[in-house]
């Protein structure tokens, strides 16, 4: 049930939004218990969205590596935020799949901490292969870009590589955006403040 409970110095004006009082004391505390408890349920629905897991983000294939007590940053990623990443990735075997898995541990540290972050990962040379979502060689990578994708993670790819290596631009994934270059992406992002990020 929603509702809006407008508080004054009066002990019986609690008013729903649909606008009847709510006179008897008792009758008021049974109300206001009734409005917690479907907040706690809106609140634990929101916990259980796709994506999460006691909390957590959650990606495929990415399991669950605990943080033990202690070790943390100091509270630096408090005080300074968002945290901007740009990974750069030119192979897309070995070294793209260490920037997946590293995005990816990087958003479930962070966001629920509630820390607020921009990455963006730049396909460039052969990396480019793995964009192609008819690949069957790279379809592995899909569902894993894609969770990231849904987590806020842009990625960019360069056009000079596709061209060079053949994947054409409406075969890419439809989360993915064409940029001219690879390089001069991870240029303008390292002038803009991202810290660069390379997997090789």
């Amino acid at each position: 049930m929603c509702c809006r409970i407008r508080f004054c110095r009066s002990r019986k004006t609690i008013a729903p939004l649909f606008g009847r009082r709510v006179p008897s004391k008792s009758n008021s505390l049974r109300f206001c218990a009734t409005a917690l408890a479907s907040v706690i349920v809106l609140l634990g629905s929101l916990v259980a969205l796709p994506g999460f897991a006691d909390g957590l983000p959650t990606f495929p294939n990415i399991p669950n590596v605990p943080v033990p007590p202690g070790a943390d940053y100091g509270g630096y990623f408090k005080t300074h935020q968002p945290v901007h990443i740009v990974f750069g990735v030119s192979d897309p075997d070995a070294a793209l799949k260490e920037t997946l898995t590293n995005a990816a541990y990087t958003i479930r540290y962070l966001a629920p901490r509630h820390i607020q972050y921009q990455i963006q990962i730049v396909l460039y040379s052969d990396a480019v292969r793995a964009a192609d979502e008819f690949s069957n060689r790279y379809a592995g990578y899909g569902s894993l870009m894609q969770a990231l994708h849904a987590h806020g993670v842009q990625f960019r790819v360069c056009n000079n590589s596709m061209h060079a290596v053949g994947v054409p631009a409406d075969e890419l994934y439809g989360f993915m955006k064409v940029v001219p270059a690879g390089i001069l992406q991870i240029v303008k992002m390292q002038m803009q403040g991202y810290t660069y990020i390379s997997n090789r």
